[in-house]
């Protein structure tokens, strides 16, 4: 069980900025092995309060080049692997600021990045679903206060409901994704 404590901060509207530098300092890496750089996770939206960590998807076209590139990433930016779910590599680094940033590097093949920006632009575009989930949020930290796992995962049935409805919801796009037929 992590011990770090969860906390969920107001929505700063500097972190889209904070990405921002991050996806150019990236990109100077991993441009040759990825078709794109996004913002995910809770701090991509806008209002949402979130545990204050950047979350970014590197859609990787080469994994095995990206392999390649770990050790630049840690020794140019302080990225350290953290963990290797199925076929992606998950990195996070803390800046001499203290933010903490998230780097999911997943094959362009694996749909979950594809499902991560369908949730990113479904609680961009409804703002009444973007509060539920901040409430949702709040309660999973109270409830567990130093269990990323179980925070998580106390989220889970919430988080589902959302990207069905988002399925469903032929309104929404996701930039630079062609809709499934």
């Amino acid at each position: 069980m992590d011990e770090t404590p969860i906390t969920i901060a107001e929505y700063n509207p500097e972190w889209p900025d904070i990405f921002e530098r991050e996806r150019q300092r990236l990109a100077s890496v991993l441009d040759e092995y990825t078709a794109r750089i996004e913002h995910i996770g809770s701090t991509s939206v806008p209002g949402l309060a979130a545990k204050p960590i950047i979350d970014i998807t590197a859609v990787v076209t080469d994994i095995d080049g990206c392999w390649g590139d770990l050790d630049k990433l840690s020794a140019v930016f302080g990225y350290e692997l953290s963990s290797i779910p199925s076929d992606w590599l998950f990195v996070q680094r803390t800046d001499e600021s203290g933010q903490l940033y998230n780097l999911h590097l997943i094959s362009a093949a694996d749909d979950q990045w594809k499902q991560d920006l369908l949730f990113r632009e479904y609680l961009r575009t409804y703002p009444d679903v973007r509060d539920e989930y901040a409430s949702v949020k709040r309660s999973a930290a109270e409830s567990n206060p130093n269990d990323i796992t179980a925070y998580t995962y106390s989220k889970n049935e919430f988080c589902q409901s959302v990207l069905e409805r988002a399925r469903a919801d032929d309104t929404i796009e996701v930039p630079g994704v062609i809709p499934e037929v």
